[in-house]
């Protein structure tokens, strides 16, 4: 494919700039729709991937560059394999997150969403969403996703909100969806409910304060132990394990609840430990989980709501304290308590808090919507248990086992206005107005499920009557869970929704395995009988080189776009890739990004080199490996190719396995090191010399591993290995018009031991060659003498192929001979190699710099020893630092002993 504008023959031009490469074949791939699928081909082979849709909430972080390289180069390597592949990009609405940013923007302007009203609230939502969607995706473009752009969904539009309302209507008909009176955690600062996966825990620094409780009959009564004084005004009872022989007698009593002219029962329930505080705890069952299943198993006990939906003190906790906020009612409750707090502990504690806006939660009673998890949790654990669903890496397996046993139902009511609204409506003549009332403190209440207003109420019959619907909506997480059959069309019956569903692969963040990687399960086994995808591959959280947790509070924030505007996309694709090792977080530095680009600038630099050193017109059928005449290949050539033949097989299987890093690990080390560093190099001998068949044999080694190379790269770098392909598939007689159309490469059987060993002695001789004339100084121009001995077949081996060792450790001569005097040594490949230093360097100056550097080695060496040496140190200093150290000392001791042999050959 030659884009528009586009010379026919793309000369690789002396310097790489990635954004004029990266504009063009953005450009070209979109017009040419390259990555849109249509229901058709082989089916068994589909390989098809929805792209966990980011809430519009503004521009994508590393996070979603991350997991988006991610998704796109397992798209890439299954098409390059031939599969039909789908990618289905869309958006999120995300609820209470995309509601909070709309709120702050208001907030900036001295207003609030009560200002506007719920209608145009919406409407000026709608305006954000359009906004912000096209930002994400041209973000996604750019970061070269192949997504089928055609198929663009995003979780609130209508197509999605049948489907929303098609679960809910199953749901209900099933029993699966009920209105309940259950304790929830609630945000006093969004304003509503929030699920269990949904409340975050903060390890804080509080207070226990231990308070007097008197006995009602005038004793001294008993001592609690509470983190939230506060809550005592709603206490309805104080209990103590039935187990704990302290408390026997007092079981059944009453005490006296301070504060206040309330008399409390004294409870025997199993919840309480017994080793917190003295054993005896506060009940507060409107503003405590446990303490709610205490009421539940003693009823008798009864609820008092003390705080509000509005995080503030209720006219039930007493007129001195009624419209406090929770932590001003903490401080004047402690301080009216005077000398009943007995005590007062500092104290660790995990406090529950927003998952978007961080403010500590409140248990609170409330009427709201839930879903029944058991029924539908119990299929998918199966599907996990048998091997339907798989996690990559197996160790999330047991946790998400262990959530799935012990899952509580689901809170899907949120009692804000951006989302789908709950279908639900409540006839007035049935319910009576409601129409301003919170509805989360209404009971009993009578609906009708129905997508549109109902024509007749489903309880009185009545057709006079008029409708409100609920106002809450449903939790983000419940269109989502409903996202990879709801793009293809469910609940219709299409042709997409029969091609592409289940799906392939899921690749995410381990923070929503639960929040949406197990809702997903549960929704596709309910509603489609099929799991949704067979495999979920589980990436780890982008942090600071210092592994914090990357925000803008700490300035440790890295830009996507900033990066790929200073280093190229490729390069930026490649230092995520190259990191994301399974499941574990990346420390990710700018500096990754450095290496990178290097890689693509070598990559660049031998591919010109090839073009270079090519014809001016590709030979009839182009330069390929097939055609090559084995018995005339030299041992580089032999070796190059079983090199080659390993590294693309195991990328393959690594790419295969979700070993994603793995597999960028082994190109890089095959393309710089075992490529560029040696073969080419090696080649550049033959390339000088007459026109011949071993020139075109080099330049079809050359073209033929460059291009399969490329190929296997590409999903990783895309555009960079696009543009190669182009300027030299002419010349590998290739014709498919991108590189994602070639047909899947055919090796051959290049597998070659006898080589590799024999290379390997090679390339360790020249290597050892190096470091001699490195540690020595010796100028690089410097052309010097290198005799040897050793094994006579290691030696032979080298003089058969002495061409490759006088060329890549410029000798001037090697010889099999003993030791001449004033001569370095260096051993390497099973060989003791000797360099005479006569006329090479001057002794004197040498032993001097080398004694210096000595000094020098050991001084550290010895700061080293003494840092280990101090036990306070290493039992304060992090490990890493620790660790650090120790390997310095090694290092150092290594390089001493090296020098040490140096001066003694210097004498």
């Amino acid at each position: 494919m030659t884009p528009q504008g586009a010379p026919s023959k793309v000369e690789i031009s002396k310097v790489y700039e990635p954004k004029p490469v990266e504009e063009k074949w953005a450009a070209a791939w979109r017009e040419r729709r390259m990555f849109h699928a249509e229901p058709k081909g082989a089916r068994e082979r589909r390989f098809v991937i929805v792209i966990p849709p980011p809430n519009v909430t503004g521009a994508l972080h590393i996070g979603h560059a991350l997991n988006n390289t991610l998704q796109d180069v397992l798209i890439r390597h299954h098409r390059l394999l031939g599969s039909p592949t789908c990618w289905v990009p869309g958006t999120d609405h995300g609820g209470i997150a995309t509601q909070n940013v709309m709120e702050k923007q208001l907030k900036a302007e001295k207003k609030a969403r009560a200002d506007l009203g719920r209608d145009a609230f919406l409407e000026r939502m709608q305006a954000w969403v359009r906004e912000c969607k096209q930002t994400i995706l041209g973000q996604l473009a750019r970061l070269g996703c192949a997504l089928d752009w055609d198929r663009e969904s995003f979780t609130m539009d209508e197509a999605r909100a049948k489907s929303v309302y098609a679960a809910f209507e199953h749901l209900w008909k099933k029993g699966l969806v009920y209105r309940g009176h259950r304790m929830v955690n609630w945000c006093v600062r969004c304003g509503t409910a929030l699920s269990d996966i949904e409340v975050e825990h903060e390890d804080r620094k509080t207070k226990l304060w231990h308070i007097r409780y008197p006995a009602a009959d005038g004793g001294e009564g008993v001592v609690v132990a509470t983190t939230r004084p506060e809550t005592m005004l709603g206490d309805t009872a104080v209990a103590v394990h039935p187990d704990d022989g302290r408390y026997a007698a007092i079981v059944g009593k009453r005490v006296k609840l301070p504060l206040t002219s309330f008399e409390i029962p004294v409870v025997a329930d199993p919840m309480v430990d017994q080793t917190f505080g003295t054993g005896v705890v506060k009940t507060t069952p409107a503003h405590d989980v446990n303490d709610f299943e205490v009421w539940q198993r003693h009823p008798e006990i009864g609820s008092r709501q003390v705080i509000g939906f509005d995080g503030k003190m209720t006219p039930a906790a007493g007129p001195a304290y009624a419209g406090l906020s929770r932590e001003a009612a903490r401080d004047k409750v402690v301080a009216d308590l005077g000398e009943r707090v007995v005590k007062v502990e500092d104290h660790a504690n995990a406090v529950g808090i927003c998952y978007r806006c961080a403010s500590v939660i409140e248990p609170m009673l409330a009427w709201q919507w839930f879903v029944k998890m058991e029924p539908i949790a119990g299929p998918a654990l199966a599907a996990h248990q048998d091997g339907r669903f798989k996690l990559f890496p197996g160790s999330w397996s047991k946790p998400y086992a262990e959530w799935m046993k012990g899952i509580k139902d689901w809170c899907i009511s949120r009692q804000i206005w951006w989302g789908h609204q709950i279908p639900v409506w409540y006839c007035l003549e049935c319910n009576g107005d409601i129409s301003n009332r919170a509805f989360q403190t209404i009971p009993d209440l009578k609906g009708t499920v129905s997508f549109a207003k109902p024509p007749v109420c489903a309880h009185c019959g009545s057709s006079r009557g008029s409708f409100v619907q609920d106002p809450d909506v449903l939790d983000t997480w419940f269109s989502s869970a409903l996202w990879p059959f709801s793009v293809f069309g469910w609940p219709e019956k299409t042709q997409d929704l029969a091609f592409f569903y289940p799906t392939s692969v899921l690749v995410t963040g381990y923070e929503i395995l639960y929040l949406w990687v197990a809702r997903m399960q549960m929704m596709g086994l309910e509603l489609m009988g099929l799991v949704p995808f067979h495999t979920g591959v589980i990436h780890g959280i982008v942090r600071d080189k210092s592994g914090k947790k990357m925000s803008k509070s700490l300035g440790n924030v890295i830009d996507p776009l900033v990066m790929m505007d200073k280093y190229g996309t490729d390069a930026f694709r490649f230092s995520l890739v190259a990191q994301a090792h399974p499941g574990k977080d990346i420390p990710f530095a700018e500096e990754s990004i450095v290496g990178a680009r290097n890689f693509a600038n070598k990559l660049w630099n031998s591919s010109r080199f090839v073009q270079m050193n090519l014809p001016p017109e590709p030979p009839q059928g182009g330069y390929r490996l097939e055609s090559l005449d084995r018995s005339k290949l030299e041992l580089a050539d032999r070796w190059i190719l079983a090199e080659y033949e390993r590294a693309l097989a195991d990328a393959k299987a690594r790419y295969e396995a979700y070993e994603l890093a793995g597999a960028c690990n082994v190109l890089y080390v095959f393309l710089w090191d075992t490529f560029c560093k040696w073969y080419i190099e090696l080649a550049k001998v033959r390339l000088t010399g007459p026109e011949g068949p071993q020139k075109e044999l080099v330049r079809t080694i050359l073209v033929g591993v460059l291009l399969g190379t490329l190929r296997a790269l590409h999903p990783v770098m895309p555009f960079i290995t696009e543009e190669l392909y182009q300027a030299l598939k002419a010349y590998g007689g290739e014709t498919a018009d991108t590189i994602l159309d070639t047909q899947p490469a055919s090796v051959g059987s290049w597998s070659d031991a006898r080589a590799v060993a024999e290379m390997a002695t090679v390339t360790d001789v020249v290597a050892g060659l190096w470091n001699l004339r490195s540690e020595l100084k010796v100028p690089p121009e410097l052309r010097i003498k290198t005799f040897m001995r050793g094994p006579e077949e290691a030696v032979q081996l080298l003089l058969a192929h002495k061409a490759y060792v006088t060329a890549m450790a410029k000798l001037d001569e090697l010889a099999a001979g003993p030791k001449p005097a004033h001569s370095a040594t260096a051993l390497a490949g099973g060989l003791s190699l000797y360099v005479p230093l006569e006329g090479i360097i001057d002794f004197a100056k040498e032993r001097a710099r080398l004694e210096k550097e000595q000094r020098e080695i050991a001084a550290q060496l010895d700061r080293c020893k003494n840092q280990l040496a101090n036990q306070a140190f290493v039992s304060r200093a992090p490990k890493s630092e620790v660790d650090t150290i120790r390997q310095r000392q090694v290092d150092f001791e290594a390089k001493h002993h090296r020098i040490k042999e140096i001066l003694e050959n210097l004498s």
